[in-house]
C-alpha cells in the first residue's frame, strides 16, 4: 500500500467513527436484487428476487443466500467458490489451482 492508499484509508476510517470502531464488526450484510445480462449470457435465468449478501469485514470471505434454492447458498473464500445447502453439505464446488496442486502434492507452478 502507497502512501497515498495508506491516508485515504485513514480519512475514510476516521469519517466513519475510527479504527476501534471498525474492529468491532465482522461482517455487512444487505439485500441485493441482481439483473442484467450476465446470467442471460451464460444460459441462466435470472429471477428479480431479492437474495441476503454478507460480506466478511476481516477475512476475504463471502455469501449470497438464496441460491438455487431456497435451502442453498453460496460460499467463496480466495481458495475455493462453492454451493452449498443451509446445513453445510456441498452441492458444488470449485477450487483455484494452488489448492489443487497443494492437494496433489506438488506446488512446483507456484
Amino acid at each position: 500500500m502507497n502512501v497515498q492508499d495508506h491516508e485515504l484509508l485513514d480519512q475514510v476510517l476516521i469519517a466513519h467513527g475510527g479504527l476501534e470502531r471498525w474492529n468491532r464488526f465482522s461482517r455487512v450484510q444487505a439485500t441485493i436484487v441482481t439483473g442484467g445480462s450476465l446470467w442471460a449470457m451464460k444460459g441462466l435465468t435470472q429471477d428479480s428476487a431479492p437474495r441476503q449478501m454478507t460480506v466478511w469485514l476481516h477475512e476475504q470471505r463471502a455469501s449470497v443466500t438464496p441460491f438455487g434454492g431456497l435451502d442453498q447458498l453460496t460460499a467463496f473464500t480466495p481458495d475455493r467458490i462453492a454451493v452449498e445447502k443451509t446445513d453445510g453439505e456441498v452441492i458444488a464446488e470449485r477450487l483455484v489451482e494452488r489448492v489443487l496442486c497443494r492437494l496433489q502434492g506438488s506446488e512446483e507452478a507456484f
